[in-house]
């Protein structure tokens, strides 16, 4: 298989390093139109057994190949990933509903992922006395299934593929049944590459997720997606005492002080709120502004989320795009019906949306619900967010903290060395100091409380991949 013989309009499971076909298909559809996409294939009980027995065949040379073996083949994969940038940003675009600026910033996302996955190197302690030589070592976990979700089906995907590769495992990827084509067509680009066996996908529908879970021959699980979901995984895991990493839901809170630059920072905060629609595990879904500024601060708000263009993903001139289902359209809708039928006052309403066909909603604001309300307590996950009065920064750190959620936070503040204090006490994963939620390859993503355990990325998130070893040698 060559470059040129990609076609991204034919989609397939890849199993043992072949691209299966199946009876039976699924398809998604483009959340911008409701049109339907292409017809994937559904990964059926045999697919799932063979690529678990493919996986644990290729891991014996694979985990015994050297790393710097692993990093070529990683750096090869980059380079042949590369000229099918512009391809996988219009498949981000239908399966997603990005606007074309946010598909491409995740596309060109991977080449950050691969350049920070190319220069780590495997830690080994060695330690000396009269008697004895001790090495710390760290060795592959195993057979890996990576189940991702919709939100950021390549980043997501590519996040626990390169690692995974890097220290020695085989992995399997099960992408969401929402958002399937980019993953299917990452993992059989990749077998211009690697191995057969060494990455695999298999999707189709919701019963491959559970058996991957149960499967006694599958090692590690690695999950990112909703704190529900993560649970049960973890539940499933510990009959065989699979490692598990789970990066799961947030409900991630914003502090705002009065000494901000209100022109510069509410449109700032509003992006954090609003972009991909607020699909984004670390979005902004709580938004505390000090009493001396709110009513300023809110209007500045309004005023920079009214000016977003709600529109399908191809248009050009669209900064918001729908939502990516119907399913967490129609959640989103009963989180804006309950606010409305509690007599919430909206800062910004819902506006209606004249589009035909597709999930769209338009940026709304929530003036000082109550802080128990389920707008401020649930995780939205949609364009819709609360902003709250604070008067005390004790009370403000409290409600902050005031939830099961534990995944990013942002404090904003001129007095920088205040903010950074502040900041290093929220119950949160990543915290940003004046500034929305960016995140890198270069920095761990990882959840407290019900948001996850364990993280990935960074300098040591792909040791997650790998159990520790230490070697005696007396003298």
């Amino acid at each position: 298989m060559t470059r040129s013989d990609l076609n991204f309009e034919m989609f397939y499971n890849v199993v043992d390093g072949e691209c299966r076909a199946s009876d039976k298909t699924t398809f998604s559809v483009d959340p911008s139109t409701e049109s339907k996409l292409w017809d994937v294939p559904v990964a059926s009980a045999q697919d799932v057994k063979d690529a678990v027995r493919s996986a644990n065949k290729a891991f014996k040379t694979w985990s015994a190949t050297s790393f710097d073996e692993r990093l070529s083949k990683l750096s090869q994969w980059k380079e042949i990933y590369r000229p099918s940038i512009e391809n996988f940003t219009k498949l981000l675009m239908a399966e997603c509903g990005k606007p074309r600026a946010v598909a491409s910033g995740e596309a060109n996302e991977i080449l950050a992922l691969f350049d920070h996955n190319l220069q780590l190197r495997m830690p080994e302690e060695r330690i000396e006395d009269e008697t004895r030589i001790q090495t710390t070592r760290h060795v592959p976990v195993g057979v890996v299934a990576a189940i991702c979700p919709w939100n950021f089906p390549l980043v997501l995907s590519v996040g626990k593929i390169l690692p995974a590769l890097l220290t020695g495992c085989t992995i399997i990827v099960k992408p969401s049944p929402f958002t399937p084509y980019s993953a299917l067509k990452m993992v059989e680009q990749a077998q211009q590459i690697f191995p057969p066996g060494v990455v695999q996908v298999i999707g189709g529908d919701d019963s491959i997720g559970p058996a991957l879970v149960n499967h006694p021959n599958v090692n590690k699980i690695t999950f990112t997606g909703s704190s529900a979901t993560g649970k049960r995984i973890m539940a499933s895991a510990a009959g065989t005492l699979k490692r598990v990493t789970l990066e799961l839901g947030g409900n991630d809170p914003a502090i705002i002080y009065p000494d901000v630059d209100i022109g510069k920072t509410a449109p700032e905060v509003v992006q954090g709120c609003f972009v991909f629609s607020g699909q984004v595990c670390v979005a902004t879904k709580r938004v505390y502004v000090h009493e001396t500024i709110y009513d300023q601060f809110l209007e500045a708000m309004v005023d920079a989320a009214s000016r977003m263009i709600v529109g399908q993903a191809g248009n050009p001139s669209t900064t918001i795009g729908p939502m990516q289902n119907k399913m967490q359209y129609e959640k989103v809708k009963e989180l804006v019906a309950d606010s409305e039928a509690q007599g919430y006052k909206f800062a910004l309403p819902p506006q209606p949306i004249v589009s035909g066909k597709g999930f769209y909603l338009s940026p709304s604001i929530v003036d000082d619900p109550p802080s128990n309300s389920r707008i401020v307590l649930e995780e939205q996950f949609g364009p819709i967010v609360p902003v709250l009065k604070w008067t005390d920064e004790a009370d403000v750190i409290a409600c902050a903290n005031g939830t099961n959620s534990g995944l990013g936070a942002s404090v904003w503040s001129t007095d920088v060395a205040r903010a950074e204090r502040v900041g290093r006490l929220m119950q949160a994963g990543s915290v940003f100091v004046n500034s929305w939620a960016k995140t890198t390859p270069r920095a761990m993503l990882s959840g407290h409380k019900e948001s996850g355990i364990g993280g990935e990325w960074g300098s040591t998130g792909f040791l997650e991949y790998c159990n520790t070893q230490v070697v005696h040698v007396f003298k």
